[in-house]
């Protein structure tokens, strides 16, 4: 089957590169007469150059972008307005654009009407700058370009949602990733030789399609990666620098391969609640799935009742929109959340927002999933200031072979979230002992955790409960690859808060391992225990972390039939 999907999308691809070679046979048979067309459509050409340049620096430099049209786009305006004028412009924009979303941030508008506000304001800025261009005769100020302001209004808008939801770091590393991209394709796109060669020579057009293709097939790790996972290489050394997982690798090899789209998008948050719940599988309770207006009622009774919940979108990552209710200040009736204090008509409010599309993508209406809320065990919250740390495992045919503690901490804002600055924490698959922490913000190895002081090394107890319980979600998941994370209630024990359809890669640098070589091994060697229960499956995944993966141990089942054989029968 699966030489049979890549023999057909080799053929695809033949068949697209050779009506393009066909194309320009044909053009540089007649090139004369086209020639006068390609020279005054020269922006055409320069949109391929520097589409593929901003391809580059996101697939193979590994820098995250807001995007890839926007940062060409932008750079033509550039070219346009000159580097000074043209970065000006985009600046002056940009800032009216986020003081005005930081302004309307607490009326709960909705994305339509939000980034409606903004274009309008994006308008009402692009006029002045007009009027002062033309009032001052500053020529450069009179050319400014109608796509290029939206599309920045736009980038204020996601860059001020990345600050609320993830912190400041990571949203000023990805609109300085989007800068760099909008002045490297202005260099190249104003570098004349070059677009005058492209312009002249057919040929090249069907080699940048080719060149696209081609890295986009083959690259297997980022430049951001060997710079990520340097400590993991040094460790590794020159001989096994294969084992450790990268992004690409992990989205063609295990996410395309184990996680099929029919699966990954029928499984959304409500499904896998639903199917947890089904199978008496330990997760927290789900009071309601909200998406009118009659859920809003449910909500405001249900507010009624406790003051302690959590609110989630349905579709969300990365702690987007979750809104997380502490208590109720009795003095004044206002609720106290991760947000800060909200009344009633606040909470629901934002629960009706995340309906609407208000903290997803280009406003995509979700539901909210009310759920209860996680009170966390002592042994893992006494190491924090707040916040809800949670274990995460990483699973392949409902096989652990990886798994991290996530700790909370001031930098994180209390979420688990170790891009925003929370602690992982390395977890031995075979006995449940942790073994330091890594805190990813500062590429740095600790001891202890950086708010608390606390000590990093603990055993969880019950591990190998604790693992069956991530084995079975992962199970009825019918996800081959997932990465489960389990909360520990103080009351309710180790359940299940989500199952991931595609894990992130950090777990590596707190486990200084390699999560390629495991995966690998689990392919080669756990293909015939895939009907056994998940206790089966831990307990063979522990014979494997005995002998760090090296060693393939007989599976139990048939090692213990050979032990009970009586003598006689084993003679026969």
């Amino acid at each position: 089957m699966e030489w049979k999907r890549r023999s057909g999308r080799l053929l695809a691809v033949g068949m697209l590169l050779f009506g393009l070679l066909v194309t320009t046979a044909f053009l540089r048979t007649n090139f004369s007469l086209f020639l006068p067309v390609a020279e005054e459509l020269e922006f055409v050409f320069q949109l391929m150059v520097a589409g593929t340049v901003v391809a580059i620096l996101r697939n193979e430099a590994g820098m995250s972008t807001f995007g890839v049209f926007g940062p060409v786009i932008l750079a033509f305006s550039w070219v346009i307005l000159g580097p000074f004028w043209g970065f000006l412009t985009v600046a002056y924009v940009f800032v009216v654009s986020a003081l005005a979303r930081v302004a309307i941030s607490d009326l709960d508008l909705g994305t339509a009407h939000r980034v409606a506000s903004l274009l309008v304001v994006a308008a009402i800025g692009l006029f002045v700058l007009e009027a002062v261009g033309q009032l001052q005769n500053i020529p450069s100020l009179q050319s400014a370009l109608i796509f290029p302001i939206v599309i920045t209004a736009w980038y204020a808008e996601r860059f001020v949602g990345s600050v609320d939801e993830t912190g400041w770091p990571p949203a000023a590393r990805r609109l300085g990733a989007t800068l760099v991209a909008i002045a490297a394709g202005y260099a190249i796109v104003s570098y004349e030789p070059l677009i005058s060669f492209v312009i002249h020579t057919p040929e090249t057009w069907v080699a940048l399609v080719a060149l696209n293709i081609f890295l986009g097939a083959v690259t297997e790790t980022r430049l951001s990666e060997y710079v990520r996972f340097r400590a993991i290489r040094r460790s590794l050394g020159s001989k096994r620098p294969g084992e450790i997982l990268t992004m690409r690798v992990r989205n063609r090899e295990f996410v395309g391969k184990y996680n099929p789209r029919s699966v990954m998008g029928a499984f959304d948050k409500e499904k896998m609640k639903k199917t947890l719940h089904g199978l008496s599988i330990p997760t927290p309770q789900t009071y309601l799935v909200a998406e009118g207006q009659s859920d809003f009622d449910e909500l405001r009774e249900l507010l009624a009742e406790t003051d302690k919940l959590a609110i989630k979108p349905m579709g969300g990552s990365g702690g987007r929109g979750i809104l997380v209710v502490r208590g109720r200040d009795d003095a004044t009736g206002e609720f106290l959340t991760n947000r800060g204090r909200m009344d009633l008509d606040g909470v629901v409010t934002h629960t009706r927002n995340i309906c609407v599309g208000g903290v997803a993508d280009y406003g995509a209406r979700t539901k909210a999933i009310v759920e209860a809320f996680i009170t966390p065990e002592k042994m893992l919250a006494d190491r924090t200031t707040g916040g809800v740390p949670d274990l995460r495992v990483i699973t392949l045919q409902g096989f652990p072979v990886m798994a991290m503690v996530r700790l909370p901490t001031e930098e994180s804002d209390g979420t688990a979230n170790i891009h925003s600055g929370a602690v992982a924490v390395a977890v031995d698959i075979e006995t449940g002992e942790s073994s330091g922490g890594y805190q990813q913000t500062h590429d740095r190895f600790i001891d202890a955790h950086p708010d608390t002081g606390a000590s990093l090394e603990f055993t969880i107890p019950n591990w190998d409960d604790v693992l069956a319980t991530a084995c079975r979600g992962a199970i009825a998941s019918n996800l081959g690859y997932t990465g489960v994370d389990i909360v520990f209630d103080e009351e309710a024990g180790p359940m299940i808060l989500e199952i991931n359809r595609r894990p992130g890669l950090g777990i590596q640098n707190a486990n200084m391992a390699g999560l390629l070589r495991r995966l690998r091994f689990v392919e080669a060697n756990g293909e015939p225990d895939q009907f056994r229960s998940a206790e089966e499956r831990v307990e063979r995944a522990q014979e494997w972390a005995r002998t760090n993966w090296e060693t393939l141990a007989k599976p139990p089942a048939e090692r213990d039939a050979r032990t009970e054989m009586p003598p006689t029968e084993v003679s026969q």
